[in-house]
């Protein structure tokens, strides 16, 4: 069976409403539904295409995968970043297509609030980091130190298909040699979500419910208010 990792990391509360609104997104209850119907021994295949999201939804895929009791395997298509590297991570056998790669980089969040509380986000996300490296690790197998797994996380960095093999990140690259021309690269960890998705969302405000009357026409102002709670929603993502 073959699931796949695509757009942003998110929980599974969250999923739904992202995907109301025509964001592409997956979470946790994708993994562990298509595990619950994968037929007993065959192999179970994640395609990923993903620059990341929720560390923490990423945490739980990366555990039922590496919890799962049939053979798993992950092919990256065009990018594994962030979170979406920790997944990854999990699987049996991870394979890159040679236009693909792997990102990897440190955790974020955002605190409000006294010294103390930035202390604590400061201990959250060194735990984070910890815990993210371990993965790798366990993955790597020797082949590349947990420090400079680190220097790497520091310094965000872009690993392509051969690197992550070298590395131990993946166990075999797919097809033949490219030159790969990312459009649209999107840190996952902060900036603006996908330009054609807010776009949907816009145009998805402007279309009110048929009246009774046959009348489309809505009132005064009210597709753009829609449209802007959207967008601010939209905008206003608060994703470690």
């Amino acid at each position: 069976m073959r699931v796949k990792v695509n757009g942003m990391i998110v929980s599974d509360d969250d999923a739904g409403i992202y995907r109301y609104f025509g964001y592409g997104v997956a979470c946790p209850s994708d993994i562990r539904n298509a595990l619950a119907e994968n037929p007993k021994d065959e192999e179970f295949v994640i395609e990923i295409n993903s620059g990341g999201g929720s560390v923490y939804a990423g945490f739980e895929m990366y555990s039922l995968i590496h919890a799962a009791n049939v053979p798993t395997r992950v092919e990256v298509q065009s990018l594994a970043g962030s979170a979406a590297s920790v997944i990854m991570a999990a699987a049996d056998t991870v394979a890159v297509s040679p236009v693909g790669q792997v990102m990897i980089h440190l955790p974020s969040t955002i605190t409000w609030g006294n010294q103390i509380d930035h202390k604590q986000s400061t201990q959250m996300l060194e735990a984070v980091t910890s815990s993210i490296l371990s993965a790798y690790e366990n993955k790597c197998k020797g082949k590349v130190t947990r420090d400079k797994l680190r220097r790497m996380m520091d310094n965000e960095t872009f690993i392509t298909a051969n690197e992550a093999l070298e590395y131990g990140l993946v166990d075999e690259i797919i097809g033949e040699n490219s030159t790969v021309n990312y459009k649209n690269v999107i840190n996952s960890a902060g900036g603006l979500p996908d330009i054609e998705k807010l776009r949907e969302a816009y145009n998805k405000a402007k279309m009110p419910p048929q009246s009774p009357d046959g009348d489309s026409s809505p009132p005064k102002g009210v597709a753009n208010k829609r449209a802007i709670a959207i967008a601010e929603a939209s905008l206003n993502l608060t994703i470690i």
